[in-house]
Protein backbone atom coordinates (compact mmCIF):
# COMPACT_ATOMS: atom_id res chain seq x y z
CA UNK A 1 0.00 0.00 0.00
CA UNK A 2 1.55 3.67 -0.62
CA UNK A 3 1.26 5.58 2.37
CA UNK A 4 -0.27 8.84 2.62
CA UNK A 5 2.62 10.87 3.90
CA UNK A 6 4.96 12.12 1.12
CA UNK A 7 8.05 13.61 3.00
CA UNK A 8 8.56 16.39 0.24
CA UNK A 9 7.15 19.17 2.88
CA UNK A 10 9.95 17.57 5.78
CA UNK A 11 12.46 20.51 4.69
CA UNK A 12 9.82 23.50 4.96
CA UNK A 13 8.82 23.82 1.54
CA UNK A 14 5.15 22.27 -0.90
CA UNK A 15 4.07 22.54 -3.97
CA UNK A 16 0.99 24.87 -5.35
CA UNK A 17 -2.10 24.17 -7.50
CA UNK A 18 0.55 24.78 -10.54
CA UNK A 19 3.53 22.76 -9.14
CA UNK A 20 5.90 25.15 -8.17
CA UNK A 21 7.40 24.72 -5.06
CA UNK A 22 6.83 27.13 -2.38
CA UNK A 23 7.87 27.44 1.44
CA UNK A 24 5.08 26.59 3.56
CA UNK A 25 5.36 30.37 5.08
CA UNK A 26 5.14 32.00 1.48
CA UNK A 27 1.42 34.29 1.28
CA UNK A 28 -0.27 31.92 -1.45
CA UNK A 29 0.36 28.87 1.26
CA UNK A 30 -0.56 30.95 4.21
CA UNK A 31 -3.61 31.90 2.83
CA UNK A 32 -4.42 28.57 1.45
CA UNK A 33 -4.61 27.12 4.52
CA UNK A 34 -6.68 30.05 5.82
CA UNK A 35 -9.45 29.53 3.97
CA UNK A 36 -9.20 25.84 4.30
CA UNK A 37 -9.49 26.64 8.12
CA UNK A 38 -12.58 28.31 7.46
CA UNK A 39 -14.05 25.71 4.86
CA UNK A 40 -13.10 23.28 7.60
CA UNK A 41 -15.37 25.69 10.04
CA UNK A 42 -18.33 26.21 7.64
CA UNK A 43 -18.35 22.42 7.61
CA UNK A 44 -19.20 21.81 11.03
CA UNK A 45 -21.85 24.76 10.83
CA UNK A 46 -24.02 23.02 8.10
CA UNK A 47 -23.59 20.36 10.41
CA UNK A 48 -26.61 22.35 12.24
CA UNK A 49 -27.94 24.67 9.57
CA UNK A 50 -31.27 24.58 8.25
CA UNK A 51 -33.55 26.24 5.11
CA UNK A 52 -31.80 29.46 3.83
CA UNK A 53 -28.78 29.23 6.20
CA UNK A 54 -27.72 26.10 4.61
CA UNK A 55 -28.32 26.54 0.83
CA UNK A 56 -26.22 30.15 1.86
CA UNK A 57 -23.47 28.25 3.26
CA UNK A 58 -23.38 25.80 0.22
CA UNK A 59 -22.68 28.61 -1.98
CA UNK A 60 -20.28 30.25 0.25
CA UNK A 61 -18.46 26.80 0.32
CA UNK A 62 -18.17 27.22 -3.69
CA UNK A 63 -17.45 30.97 -3.68
CA UNK A 64 -14.35 30.27 -1.54
CA UNK A 65 -13.21 27.26 -3.36
CA UNK A 66 -12.76 29.96 -6.23
CA UNK A 67 -11.47 32.12 -4.22
CA UNK A 68 -9.14 29.79 -2.78
CA UNK A 69 -7.54 28.94 -6.53
CA UNK A 70 -7.70 32.40 -7.26
CA UNK A 71 -5.27 32.76 -4.27
CA UNK A 72 -3.39 29.90 -5.21
CA UNK A 73 -2.61 31.26 -8.87
CA UNK A 74 -4.53 28.68 -10.62
CA UNK A 75 -5.13 30.10 -13.84
CA UNK A 76 -9.44 31.18 -14.91
CA UNK A 77 -9.56 27.59 -16.66
CA UNK A 78 -9.71 26.56 -13.42
CA UNK A 79 -12.15 29.25 -12.04
CA UNK A 80 -16.09 28.63 -13.35
CA UNK A 81 -17.60 30.86 -10.63
CA UNK A 82 -15.28 33.33 -9.47
CA UNK A 83 -16.51 35.88 -6.99
CA UNK A 84 -18.17 38.65 -8.48
CA UNK A 85 -19.93 41.84 -7.12
CA UNK A 86 -22.92 40.01 -7.87
CA UNK A 87 -21.63 37.67 -5.21
CA UNK A 88 -21.16 40.52 -2.64
CA UNK A 89 -24.61 41.66 -3.21
CA UNK A 90 -26.16 38.18 -2.34
CA UNK A 91 -24.65 38.30 0.78
CA UNK A 92 -25.49 41.84 1.98
CA UNK A 93 -29.09 40.86 0.77
CA UNK A 94 -29.06 37.38 2.66
CA UNK A 95 -27.56 39.83 5.90
CA UNK A 96 -30.04 41.92 5.49
CA UNK A 97 -32.86 39.03 5.46
CA UNK A 98 -31.05 37.50 9.03
CA UNK A 99 -33.35 41.11 11.05
CA UNK A 100 -31.73 43.70 13.00
CA UNK A 101 -27.71 43.68 14.22
CA UNK A 102 -27.45 43.60 18.03
CA UNK A 103 -27.85 46.93 20.09
CA UNK A 104 -24.95 45.63 22.53
CA UNK A 105 -22.58 43.45 23.01
CA UNK A 106 -24.00 40.00 22.93
CA UNK A 107 -22.34 36.59 23.92
CA UNK A 108 -23.15 33.26 21.21
CA UNK A 109 -23.56 30.85 23.78
CA UNK A 110 -25.58 27.60 21.82
CA UNK A 111 -23.56 24.97 20.11
CA UNK A 112 -24.51 26.78 16.65
CA UNK A 113 -23.93 29.84 17.05
CA UNK A 114 -20.91 29.33 18.81
CA UNK A 115 -19.97 27.26 15.24
CA UNK A 116 -21.33 30.27 13.17
CA UNK A 117 -19.38 32.96 15.73
CA UNK A 118 -16.30 30.19 14.96
CA UNK A 119 -16.69 31.20 11.16
CA UNK A 120 -16.75 34.47 11.87
CA UNK A 121 -13.26 34.69 13.46
CA UNK A 122 -11.45 32.44 10.54
CA UNK A 123 -13.07 34.64 8.21
CA UNK A 124 -12.20 37.62 9.57
CA UNK A 125 -8.47 36.17 10.19
CA UNK A 126 -8.58 35.74 6.30
CA UNK A 127 -9.67 38.98 5.33
CA UNK A 128 -7.38 40.65 7.63
CA UNK A 129 -4.33 38.30 5.73
CA UNK A 130 -5.58 38.76 2.39
CA UNK A 131 -5.24 42.83 3.05
CA UNK A 132 -1.78 43.76 1.43
CA UNK A 133 -2.54 41.72 -1.19
CA UNK A 134 -5.80 43.78 -2.23
CA UNK A 135 -3.56 46.84 -1.56
CA UNK A 136 -1.00 45.53 -3.92
CA UNK A 137 -3.20 44.79 -6.75
CA UNK A 138 -3.10 41.13 -6.57
CA UNK A 139 -6.54 40.61 -5.12
CA UNK A 140 -9.19 41.60 -7.23
CA UNK A 141 -11.57 43.99 -5.04
CA UNK A 142 -14.69 41.56 -5.42
CA UNK A 143 -12.84 39.07 -3.40
CA UNK A 144 -12.24 40.97 -0.56
CA UNK A 145 -15.43 42.82 -0.35
CA UNK A 146 -17.32 39.37 -0.07
CA UNK A 147 -14.73 38.46 2.84
CA UNK A 148 -15.85 41.34 4.79
CA UNK A 149 -19.44 41.05 3.97
CA UNK A 150 -19.04 37.19 4.55
CA UNK A 151 -17.66 37.92 8.44
CA UNK A 152 -20.99 40.16 8.95
CA UNK A 153 -23.36 36.39 7.69
CA UNK A 154 -21.70 35.19 10.00
CA UNK A 155 -21.92 37.58 12.57
CA UNK A 156 -25.88 37.69 11.90
CA UNK A 157 -26.51 33.82 11.73
CA UNK A 158 -24.64 33.62 15.42
CA UNK A 159 -26.91 36.57 16.95
CA UNK A 160 -30.01 35.04 15.41
CA UNK A 161 -29.17 31.44 16.41
CA UNK A 162 -28.60 32.52 19.90
CA UNK A 163 -31.58 34.33 19.91
CA UNK A 164 -33.38 30.92 19.39
CA UNK A 165 -32.41 29.59 22.50
CA UNK A 166 -35.33 28.61 24.81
Amino acid sequence: MKPVYTKKGDAGFTSDLSGRRLAKDHPRIVLGGKIDSLQSAVDLALLGAAGSAWAALREVQRKLWQAAGELSGAGQACLPWPVTRADVDALEAFADSLGEPPKKFVRFDTPLAAAYNECRVRCRDLESACTALLRSGKLRPPVYAYLNRLSTVFFMLAYRESRRKP
